[in-house]
Order: structure tokens, then C-alpha cells, then sequence
């Protein structure tokens, strides 16, 4: 009986771990005007660094396709994660957290951001 329960355990903490990770792929050509449609959710969205905040806790993407500017917080990070964002000249990034409104604003609260590898055109 007691390894049943333990069985039972194990498989509802997995399923909530699993259940927790799973990241919506944002449209962003409505990400701004449709604000509430994402407010609350698990979201992930993909952009080139336009800005950096200048306290190294926030930044702006760009989707070049739909011309929409993102802004996400990183605050949730840890302060060496931010610092080795900011200072490895990274342009295209990926970041998955929650949509919250803060300050009227549509935010992306990051929980993980991955660097994406940017072809860059060489000039010969």
C-alpha cells in the first residue's frame, strides 16, 4: 500500500512538472492590441534585443516580421544570468514566462531565456 502511494505521488508531481512547463507560442502581430488574451498565461516568444533597461532587469525585443516591440522583464533571473545576457553582445533570443499587465503594459515576466544562433552575412 505504501509503495502505491509513493507510485501515486510520484506520478502527480510529475504530471504538475510537466504541466507547469508547457510555454504557449505567442502570435505577436496582436501581442500589444490583445493584451488580455495573453495576460496570466505561460507564453514564449522569440525577437531580436532591440534595448536593455539600463538597471541590466529588462529588455525590448523586435519581430521583424510583425513589427512588434515585446517587453520583458528579467528580474526572475539571477543577477550572473542577466549580466552574461547583457555583456555577450547577443542579438536574437527566446524567452518564456508569464504575460502580466504592469503599468498599463502588456510584460513578459522571463523565467528562461535561450540564445538563438543568428546567421550573420559575411561581406567578401
Amino acid at each position: 500500500m505504501t509503495t502505491l502511494r509513493l507510485t501515486f505521488t510520484i506520478l502527480l508531481m510529475a504530471g504538475l512538472v510537466s504541466a507547469s512547463a508547457h510555454y504557449n507560442q505567442v502570435d505577436t502581430t496582436n501581442f500589444a492590441t490583445r493584451a488580455a488574451t495573453y495576460e496570466g498565461q505561460l507564453v514564449a516568444v522569440t525577437g531580436k534585443v532591440c534595448a536593455v533597461n539600463a538597471d541590466g532587469k529588462g529588455v525590448r525585443l523586435f519581430d521583424s516580421e510583425t513589427k512588434a516591440l515585446i517587453e520583458v522583464d528579467l528580474s526572475q533571473l539571477g543577477r550572473s544570468q542577466r549580466r552574461t545576457l547583457m555583456l555577450s553582445g547577443v542579438h536574437q533570443i527566446s524567452v518564456y514566462g508569464k504575460a502580466e499587465m504592469k503599468n498599463g503594459k502588456l510584460i513578459i515576466d522571463a523565467h528562461r531565456v535561450v540564445v538563438r544562433d543568428e546567421t550573420v552575412p559575411t561581406v567578401g
